[in-house]
């Protein structure tokens, strides 16, 4: 819970990145992201979540802007990128699961 003038730590845009990178690219689970990069894991989630949904990891306040066509296509790219990275996971599950 925060508490009345609590500083917050900012991140700079790099690091945002380079999570959301080895998240999708490099297919590491959030929480080996977190302990190797030494941030909180709901930081991560929350910068991956914000990636995939406006296909940027920065947080922005105030009212959404519509989206342009290009930035349209990039967020749903990048939503494709993630369920396909989702059903990988899930087939591996599945075979696996019907070896045993």
């Amino acid at each position: 819970m925060t508490k009345k003038g609590q500083k917050f730590k900012k991140y700079p845009s790099e690091l945002k990145y380079q999570v959301v990178k080895l998240f999708i690219e490099e297919n590491l689970p959030k929480k080996t992201i977190a302990s190797l990069l030494g941030i909180s894991p709901d930081r991560v989630r929350l910068w991956i979540k914000n990636y995939l949904l406006y296909g940027e990891a920065e947080c922005k306040r105030g009212k959404p802007k519509k989206e342009s066509f290009e930035e349209e296509m990039e967020r749903l790219r990048a939503e494709n990128a993630y369920l396909k990275l989702l059903m990988k996971k899930f087939l591996r599950k599945e075979i696996v699961k019907k070896l045993k």
